[in-house]
Parts: C-alpha cells; sequence; structure tokens
C-alpha cells in the first residue's frame, strides 16, 4: 500500500507466469486513479481494515495529507503520546494490527496456496508476519528491504534504547530466516552482507524501475514554466529526508555571478518548502526562486518532466546507500539529469545511460558553476554543459518488465 516497488510488480508478474495475490493494509483514502484501478483489475487484492494507525513519522505507508485535520488542540494534545508509543513500541506501530489479522492472514494463504511468500518492508512488522506465516506453512520467502532498516545512517524515529535493541533482534530473525534477501541498492545490499556475515544470507539486488504501461500520453498542454529561466525541476516535494538546503546554499553562490543578484533560474517542485528549508531560503535571500506546484499522479510524469531544462536529484547526504525513486522517471523522461545524491551508484548508472552527471553534494562551487553556465547556454540558445547523449538501450533496462523479470527468475528459483 502506497508504494510504487510492489506495485510496478504485481501488475508485470503474469508475463513471466506468476500469478500475483496482495495482502495490504487497507488504504483509509480509496485514492486510486482510473489507471491504477485498471492495471490492478485481474490481481486479487485483500484489504486488512485498521482501526488505528500510531506511527508519526515512519513505518507508515498511509498519506497523512488525505486524513481528515485535526483541530489544533487536539493535534497539540496528540503528538506527544503518539510521539512517545511511536519511540517505545517494538518494530513499528502496524505490529499490533498485524498481531490481530494474523489468523485472518493465515486462512487467506490457505485459500491461495501460494509457491512463494513476499513481503517488503517498511512497515517493518510485514516482515514479522512474513516470517511467522512462512516457517508455519513451510514456504519459501523473500523479505524485500526498500531501504535499510536499523543499519540506516537518517532514522526518523527516535527509538528508545530498548525498543532499538529489539529492532536489531527483529531485523537479525528476518536475514536468518528469509530464503532471499532483496535491496534497492547494490550498495545497502553489501552494508547488510558484511554487517550480517556470520549468517550469509542470500541477497540480490533488484533496482526500482519506470513503467511505460503507466505513463499517459503525453499531450501538448500549455507548458507549466517560464522558458525566461533556465527551469530545474524536483519532480516530488522537498522534505526531511530530501532537503532543498543543499539548493538553498547553491542558489545563494550563484546570486554573486549575476546583476544585482538576481538569478534567472527557477527551481520546481511539487509542494511547499518544509518550515526549516522556507525559513533558511528566506534568511538567504533566495526563496522568490522556489516555484510549488500542485502534486500530481505519477502516469502523468512524462507530460511534466520533458518541459524541465534540467532534472534536480537529491536525497539527504547521510543517506549513502539510496538511489532516489526518481531517478528512475527521469530516465524515462530523457531530459539532462543534475544528481548531488551521495550514493556512487548513480554516477554509474548516468554515465552507463549517458543520461546526465552527479557531482559531489559538497562542491557547492562547482554545481554553481555549472549552473551558470548552463544559464548563459540557454541565453546563448546553446546545448547545456551537462552530458546527456541517452543510450536507449542502455535506459530501457531499468523498465518495469526488465526489473520484474529479475524478482520473476528468483520466483521461479524457490519453487
Amino acid at each position: 500500500m502506497g508504494s510504487w516497488r510492489p506495485f510496478k510488480f504485481a501488475i508485470h508478474l503474469k508475463k513471466f507466469g506468476w500469478q500475483p495475490h496482495i495482502i495490504t493494509i487497507e488504504e483509509s483514502t480509496g485514492l486510486l486513479t482510473h489507471k491504477e484501478k485498471s492495471l490492478l483489475s485481474d490481481i486479487a487484492v485483500y484489504k486488512l481494515k485498521s482501526p488505528f494507525d500510531f506511527t508519526q513519522k515512519s513505518g507508515s505507508q498511509l498519506d497523512k495529507n488525505q486524513s481528515p485535520p485535526k483541530s489544533k488542540s487536539t493535534k497539540k494534545l496528540l503528538d506527544p503520546i503518539l510521539g512517545w508509543v511511536d519511540k517505545n513500541f517494538p518494530i513499528d506501530t502496524w505490529l499490533p494490527l498485524f498481531y490481530l489479522r494474523k489468523k485472518k492472514v493465515e486462512r487467506l494463504i490457505d485459500d491461495i496456496n501460494p509457491d512463494v511468500i513476499w513481503s517488503t518492508g517498511d512497515p517493518w512488522s510485514s516482515h514479522w508476519l512474513a516470517g511467522k506465516i512462512s516457517e508455519k506453512k513451510g514456504l519459501p520467502w523473500i523479505a524485500d528491504f526498500r531501504d535499510p532498516w536499523t543499519l540506516g545512517d537518517v532514522n526518523l524515529k527516535k527509538r528508545a534504547a530498548w525498543s532499538n535493541a529489539y529492532d536489531k533482534k527483529a531485523e537479525r530473525e528476518v536475514i536468518k530466516n528469509a530464503s532471499v534477501l532483496t535491496f534497492t541498492s547494490q550498495s545497502t545490499e553489501e552494508l547488510y552482507r558484511n554487517h550480517y556475515s556470520d549468517i550469509n544470507p542470500q541477497t540480490a539486488t533488484i533496482y526500482n524501475c519506470f513503467d511505460l504501461e503507466l505513463y499517459d500520453k503525453p499531450t501538448r498542454d500549455k507548458s507549466l514554466f517560464d522558458d525566461q529561466y533556465l527551469n530545474l525541476l524536483f519532480f516530488g516535494k522537498f522534505r526531511l529526508l530530501s532537503p532543498a538546503r543543499p539548493l538553498i546554499d547553491i542558489l545563494w553562490h550563484l546570486k554573486k555571478e549575476f546583476d544585482e543578484g538576481k538569478i534567472p533560474i527557477h527551481i520546481h517542485s511539487f509542494g511547499e518548502l518544509t518550515e526549516q528549508d522556507s525559513a533558511h531560503a528566506r534568511l538567504k535571500g533566495v526563496a522568490e526562486y522556489f516555484k510549488a506546484h500542485s502534486p500530481i499522479p505519477g502516469e502523468q510524469a512524462l507530460g511534466v518532466l520533458p518541459q524541465a531544462d534540467l532534472l534536480w536529484l537529491s536525497t539527504d547526504v547521510k543517506r549513502n546507500n539510496i538511489i532516489p525513486a526518481k531517478l528512475w522517471d527521469y530516465l524515462a523522461a530523457r531530459r539532462p539529469i543534475l544528481s548531488i545524491a551521495p550514493n556512487a551508484e548513480i554516477a554509474q548508472i548516468l554515465q552507463q545511460t549517458g543520461a546526465g552527471i552527479q557531482i559531489n553534494y559538497n562542491e557547492t562551487q562547482k554545481v554553481a558553476e555549472l549552473l551558470t553556465q548552463c544559464v548563459l547556454a540557454k541565453q546563448q540558445g546553446k546545448p547545456l554543459p551537462v552530458p546527456a547523449s541517452f543510450n536507449g538501450e542502455k535506459i530501457n533496462e531499468y523498465e518495469a518488465t526488465q526489473i520484474t523479470q529479475k524478482l520473476a527468475n528468483i520466483l521461479d528459483q524457490l519453487a
């Protein structure tokens, strides 16, 4: 629920002889697009109703923005309580739901009679449930890590010492008991193989992907962007795990390069800046260059991304094992990518596909100089000085059907 990764796998597995059945927490808003519903129409989806969601910062797939707004007084009262629960509860606060629905899930498993169980985290309690059922039913089990769990450098939740210790114990059980562990980057796979070398788990990296079947056909609507500016697009919302601060500091450096400190650059994203980023942008005098747009469905990506001059890729500097999922949409759009994300794999992928360039996140001046050159190139009607040859054959290796085949191969081996 709320994750593109299992959704894209599910809608393509039939091509490789596999029939998926999805057991998921019910998404309270029911906000699926017409195309998403259509792509799921021949797949059995079993929904677990939830009377609660205590999770405040991670471990939850629900879109809090769609929930009914609480009054300020209620929020002020509840936040400390729910924060305490989130801090002290073992694994995550979906665990009680999975515990209460365990018998129901077991009955569903008996009816489905699957060959393999596949679970994805977070929420990490989904691995707890899959592990219990795999052991009881004697089924092979793939545990998919979309992000590092206890080995991650950035944890949004402030965990109590005892709950952190329990998390590590629970993760070790997953590593020990899963038939195969899958990861979204080679660096995360290596991190886990090294840390759990005493277990020597079977592992594989299966990257995320772009999905040509999901995208709408681009229309020739009016451009979102003013062509007098160099338009950088961040396809998403700047947030705690993907802060705008590095870009704010780069723009501050750029002010020195242009007359009267007016930079002919617009930074586009789909959502307002966080309070912290907004305050920092005002302090640096660059808030006016950030343009927030209303969020759009992922299927409309190819109607928007090709309108940008540059596609911006970044994440928290501590997330050096993460490949931001928007990279794959960027590859499909075939527009030059400028990345300051810290994972070195991204540089390899950009070089392999000819889709752009990666610069170290702390080389602020170097990025500023490149953007200055891009502004001048656009003003002179010349190609931007960002390497972008776009090797179609290599780009298509990251299309959903190609990536799903890698998962299907593992399923075949286990079955």
